[in-house]
């Protein structure tokens, strides 16, 4: 996201991340990555749940439940227009794609 949030700005959009790791942890990774977007904390997996995001024991590592990766394009009003799912946590949208939806609801 990083690379084309300029060009996403430019067509109205503004970008944040919900993860399912703690605060301390993404706000170090905000820093490590030099992003100019937040990361928001969702370790009890609340809004993961709202949106239906659940990936039971997706962590490998810790076996712990977290978000699949998931983008939303939301209007002014907060209603989605656009998403994309994945239940491959490796398959991320790539940012031109999201960039060509917001030149579409333009």
């Amino acid at each position: 996201m990083q690379s084309r949030l300029q060009e996403i700005r430019d067509h109205g959009g503004k970008v944040l991340a919900v993860c399912a790791d703690s605060v301390t942890k993404n706000h170090k990774v905000v820093e490590q990555q030099k992003l100019d977007f937040p990361i928001l904390s969702d370790a009890d997996l609340v809004a993961t749940d709202a949106y239906g995001l659940r990936h039971e024991g997706g962590n490998p590592i810790e076996g712990r439940d977290v978000s699949r990766p998931a983008v939303f394009i939301l209007d002014g009003e907060g209603v989605i227009q656009w998403r994309h799912l994945t239940d491959n946590w490796r398959v991320r949208v790539r940012p031109e794609t999201i960039v060509e939806q917001l030149v579409e609801m333009q």
